[in-house]
Parts: C-alpha cells; sequence; structure tokens
C-alpha cells in the first residue's frame, strides 16, 4: 500500500491567490514618477533589462513562483500609480480571465 503523508494547511479560502501577473522590463516601471520612492532598495541593483512582473493587486514582484514568489519590489497603492498601470502600461486583466474574478467577488 502506498502511504501519501497529509499536511493541515488550513481551508483553500485562507490561502491568497494571486490570479493574474504580466512581465515588464522593469526600465517600463520606472519611467512611474513615484517609482524612486516607493521601490524596495534590492530593485536598485537591478537593470532595466530585468524582467519582473506586475500583478492583479498592482504589486511589482520579482516572480509570481519559485523561492522570489513573495519579494515586492514595489507595493505602493496610489491613484497615481493605478493610473500609471492602466494607462501608460496598458494594464488589464485579460477578458478570458474576468470570470475568475466575477467568481471570487460573488463568494
Amino acid at each position: 500500500m502506498l502511504r501519501v503523508p497529509m499536511f493541515a494547511v488550513g481551508s483553500l479560502s485562507e490561502v491568497p491567490v494571486r490570479k493574474y501577473c504580466k512581465s515588464y522590463l522593469l526600465g517600463e516601471l520606472r519611467r512611474f514618477p513615484g517609482w524612486a520612492a516607493g521601490a524596495q532598495p534590492e530593485e536598485r541593483e537591478m537593470t532595466d533589462d530585468t524582467t519582473v512582473f506586475l500583478c492583479d493587486e498592482l504589486t511589482v514582484l520579482i516572480s509570481p513562483v519559485g523561492v522570489d514568489k513573495d519579494k515586492r519590489l514595489f507595493t505602493e497603492d496610489t491613484p497615481e500609480w493605478r493610473e500609471f498601470c492602466e494607462t501608460t502600461l496598458k494594464f488589464r486583466i485579460p477578458e478570458d480571465l474576468a470570470f475568475a474574478y466575477a467568481d471570487s467577488e460573488q463568494n
């Protein structure tokens, strides 16, 4: 008989799930006028050609998976940042994923 270890991790509703992230070159995000004031120190060592990820909650991550999945480079949530993401970066949740957001809002 095969035995598989079981781990208690709590209910799935307690686990935050990042539904959508889009990759950008760091240089694109650095064009935001408030970037330098809100960015984490480790970001300064990265080049403009470094790929980073803008996520649905508008935080910027080194990577959405792996060992760097929780390393946030930028977490400012201001109207100016939201406007920059929507207008300059054209960041939007793709329409084919909209159903996932509608389902989570109803629950």
